[in-house]
């Protein structure tokens, strides 16, 4: 490269999938310039673009791999491939995109300035081609620990904290554990550290992240919520969140937390994937709707005013109405903030992907519209219960309204309302004035 001082090289990131995959991004991106990068906002002005790639959902699936495609003609820029893909079908996306400079399994995005200093050489026999998870003894969580990297990769408020990686489940729909294999669980030492070390940054907000985040320890000294009183009793962190949990695991411990801990933001998302015990135990989800919804209950004793999210997926193998109808039941029932749903879709190498897809498209289609709309309608009437009540927002920018900010109360709520920029980063009262199905609108108190 000819790049100088004065004409630092540039990285450019396009990241799909979940908050594991941002957390990834981010780590690599701090990595990165700890090398001399700078980031950029466009791929045409990239020394190195990086797609991060995601296989657990067929749509984010197709955007990576139509983004790798639209890299081909690029000129004098190397393409670095990272994410689950990568652990699925390296090989495959090798053949099929041969102008890929190398590919990294999300096991070892450490490792990305070390390809780039050696410029890619020897990649056909490069470990992360095969991102194998046979030796996890000695696994070495990757993250930034140069506080001057820290300061530009995180954001201002709010950040990722990873305290495990893997998953133990056998969800016949997901894909998850053959990408990232086995559980393992980050030292609690090297996670109190890391979040007193983004504390000193001027970090207000912690999310801990994992496949199955409230397995974290499981047989171990110290258990998902005894971290997170450890975490309250050695750090001065204001906010603490964590995601995705698993309900088979959300102990009664974990759930009693919730009344003790005030800095444990009252927000769970728990993904109950479907309200029918039918498709639950084809899921293998191990527990059934009335076990979710016994949890769901003992939440909300303990903190009344939790706010509960969720996953649902529509169009299972063998869904009948009547199950669909459960499911519907049951949104109404747990009384949801919000849910992220999605059409069914088969994930080459899981037991689902075996079964015939028997629900044709169109009626997925027309489910999800049903089950959407009637939790919007939940949404917008829980959210219309704020009005005239204040919290405490964290601000964390502006909007693409000048004069606008943005931010979210300690339930997980946007909350839009004008103020000055000075403010990001502050924690201020705002009355909530108007409400929709997927934000709010208020005044600063």
């Amino acid at each position: 490269m000819t790049n100088s001082k004065d004409n630092p090289p540039k990285v450019y990131f396009q990241t799909f999938g979940c908050q594991m995959n941002e957390h990834d991004s981010e780590i690599m991106l701090g990595l990165m310039r700890t090398h001399g990068y700078q980031q950029t906002a466009s791929s045409k002005d990239a020394d190195l673009v990086v797609i991060n790639t995601c296989s657990i959902r067929q749509k984010s699936y197709q955007k990576a791999v139509s983004a790798i495609g639209r890299l081909k003609e690029r000129q004098g820029v190397k393409l670095a491939v990272t994410g689950c893909v990568v652990s699925h079908e390296g090989e495959h996306l090798l053949k099929r995109f041969p102008f890929i400079d190398f590919v990294l399994g999300p096991d070892h995005v450490q490792k990305l300035p070390q390809l780039m200093e050696d410029n890619g050489v020897g990649v056909q026999n490069f470990e992360p081609l095969q991102d194998s998870f046979h030796d996890l003894s000695d696994y070495e969580f990757p993250t930034v620990i140069d506080p001057i990297a820290l300061g530009k990769n995180h954001r201002k408020v709010s950040a990722y904290v990873t305290i495990m990686k893997g998953c133990d489940n056998v969800c016949s729909f997901c894909i998850v554990p053959q990408v990232r294999g086995g559980e393992v669980y980050r030292p609690m030492g090297d996670i109190i550290r890391e979040i007193q070390l983004l504390e000193k940054e001027g970090i207000q907000e912690v999310v801990l992240l994992g496949q199955n985040v409230n397995s974290y320890g499981k047989g171990g000294k110290v258990d998902f919520t005894q971290l997170l009183r450890l975490i309250t009793q050695e750090t001065g962190m204001a906010r603490i969140r964590y995601t995705s949990p698993h309900p088979k695991d959300l102990s009664s411990d974990l759930i009693q937390e919730y009344g003790r801990n005030p800095r444990l933001c009252p927000h769970i998302h728990l993904p109950v994937q479907s309200g029918s015990n039918q498709i639950l135990k084809k899921m293998r989800r191990s527990y059934s709707r009335e076990v979710y919804l016994r949890k769901v209950e003992r939440l909300r004793q303990v903190r009344p005013d939790i706010a509960i999210t969720t996953d649902i997926i529509v169009g299972f193998p063998g869904e009948t109405e009547s199950d669909f109808q459960d499911t519907l039941n049951l949104v109404a029932e747990a009384d949801f903030d919000a849910s992220y749903s999605f059409s069914f879709s088969p994930r080459p190498g899981t037991e689902a992907a075996s079964w015939a897809d028997d629900i044709p498209r169109d009626l997925k289609r027309e489910r999800l519209s049903r089950l959407q709309l009637h939790q919007e309608e939940i949404s917008h009437k829980k959210n219309a219960q704020l009005i005239g009540k204040s919290y405490e927002v964290l601000i964390e920018e502006e909007t693409d309204r000048p004069g606008q900010l943005t931010g979210k109360t300690p339930h997980g709520k946007i909350v839009n309302f004008d103020g000055d920029r000075t403010f990001i980063g502050a924690r201020m009262p705002v009355r909530i004035c108007h409400a929709s199905a997927y934000s709010l609108r208020g005044e600063l108190c």
